[in-house]
């Protein structure tokens, strides 16, 4: 929300993780409601005007529920991210079951 160059790159740097971090850690703010952008002009990321965060730690208050075409988009966001957590399982087991041969060859030899 303040001035500065905000890209991918300058966010890793800052805060000490990588881009892919970076594009991860802005689809969980999407997840979370928080309305940010890429601003073309100044090349950074941005929240968009008037936004406001919720304070932390206003435990008391109950939770309320976003409005119902907020919902939907977000339970379309989740599916995907499910069949994509999904797919990559998948893809993890694949790629151990090739290497376990690899695996108990390499063992084989150093005893």
């Amino acid at each position: 929300m303040g001035p500065g160059r905000w890209d991918a790159e300058a966010l890793s740097r800052d805060l000490e993780c990588s881009r892919r971090t970076v594009h991860r850690i802005l689809q969980t703010l999407s997840l979370a409601g928080v309305p940010w952008y890429y601003d073309e002009n100044t090349k950074a990321y941005r929240v968009r005007p008037g936004f406001k965060f919720p304070e932390l730690g206003a435990v008391n208050e109950a939770p309320c529920a976003p409005p119902a075409h907020d919902r939907d988009q977000l339970k379309k966001i989740a599916q995907r991210l499910l069949s994509d957590s999904e797919r990559l399982v998948e893809s993890m087991r694949t790629l151990c079951s090739l290497l376990e041969p690899e695996v108990n060859s390499s063992r084989a030899k150093l005893r």
